[in-house]
């Protein structure tokens, strides 16, 4: 059986509706009904919980009640029975859902993300993740050794914020946070309203709309020096405003004064196939080929993570557009080689 996006957690909540017997559908007024869910009570209730950005549709419910009821290989053999006119329900208000069998390609899956986040013990990215690891490998036989292997800093300094801002995130809180900028001498407190936690470059940033300043902005983790949850309160994010922040941007800094521009970078032919497998921003074009070089465009607006990138590709890489650009990573490379000179 081909699985798709959210589909167990449709039949639990599926479950959990028609186990609701004091539930008044929305086809019916008559107190007989009672218990009842319509396929568009049913939408509804998935669609909340699931926080999806499209309803389910009446054809996928329906799949999913069928596979439910027969499908061998889910083994759940649930006895919903359909009023016609009204909606389903159980037969058996005393039936369960039991969790069917894993496969054995499940169980092979399964090993592969033991293996995967054991690489995570010790380095709290989230709350009970060794937990976790550990219960797996109580009942999943795990293999003896990492074939993969994720770029973990476990030493990294502001790791021990990531978990209370995720809570505060859900909850709607606002936080007091003393910060010390690597450009600043004193810690200033700010008050915030986390809205994303973003990762980049093996570093964790809170995007944030800030009391004192009034507007939104990018914090590292690793300069907090302390949270304090508040009784202010919340300003609710703008998901738009979010998603414009970062999209014309690599990384995490944006200039409010910089325009998205056209940059050109021509690339060495060998190091090109690493922008081809591997895109650095979703505008990026290939525009233009020859036997040594290969030149891609992009629409961005120039910041420091930009600069450090073409950069890190040294001699390979040539910014061809803007001029302004291309001046500051020559003055740069004039700089470096100075250096060596000293």
């Amino acid at each position: 059986m081909a699985l798709t996006k959210n589909q167990f957690a449709r039949y639990r909540i599926i479950h959990e509706c028609l186990k609701n017997d004091l539930h008044i559908p929305s086809s019916s007024a008559n107190p007989e009904d009672r218990g009842i869910w319509p396929i568009a009570d049913l939408s509804e209730t998935i669609t909340e919980k699931l926080d999806l950005e499209k309803p389910v549709s009446n054809r996928q419910l329906a799949e999913d009640i069928s596979r439910m009821k027969d499908n061998p290989d889910l083994a759940y053999y649930a006895p919903i029975e359909n009023k016609k006119g009204i909606g389903y329900y159980y037969s058996s208000r005393d039936y369960k859902l039991k969790d069917r069998p894993l496969s054995s390609a499940e169980i092979t899956a399964i090993k592969e993300v033991i293996d995967l986040l054991g690489q995570f013990k010790g380095f709290k990215y989230f709350e009970n993740v060794e937990g976790l690891i550990y219960n797996l490998e109580e009942n999943v036989t795990r293999s003896e050794f990492h074939n993969i292997q994720f770029d973990v800093l476990p030493d990294y300094r502001g790791i021990e914020f990531i978990e209370p801002i995720k809570k505060t995130i859900r909850n709607q809180k606002v936080l007091k946070m003393t910060y010390k900028a690597f450009y600043e001498g004193a810690e200033i407190p700010r008050h915030i309203h986390p809205y994303l936690l973003k990762e980049y470059n093996n570093r964790w940033f809170v995007y944030a709309y800030t009391n004192e300043y009034k507007g939104e902005g990018v914090y590292g983790l690793d300069r907090i020096i302390k949270l304090e949850q508040t009784d202010k309160r919340y300003k609710k994010p703008d998901k738009k405003k979010i998603t414009d922040y970062f999209k014309d941007i690599i990384g995490v800094t944006n200039y409010e004064d910089h325009e998205v521009e056209e940059i050109v970078l021509r690339v060495k032919k060998a190091r090109a196939n690493y922008l081809r497998t591997k895109p650095i921003h979703r505008s990026q074009k290939l525009i233009k080929e020859s036997l040594e070089y290969d030149w891609f465009s992009f629409r961005l607006k120039p910041n420091r993570e930009l600069t450090a990138l073409i950069l890190g590709f040294g001699e390979d890489m040539v910014v061809g557009k803007p001029q302004v650009l291309a001046q500051e990573i020559k003055g740069i490379l004039h700089k470096a080689a100075d250096n060596y000179n000293q």
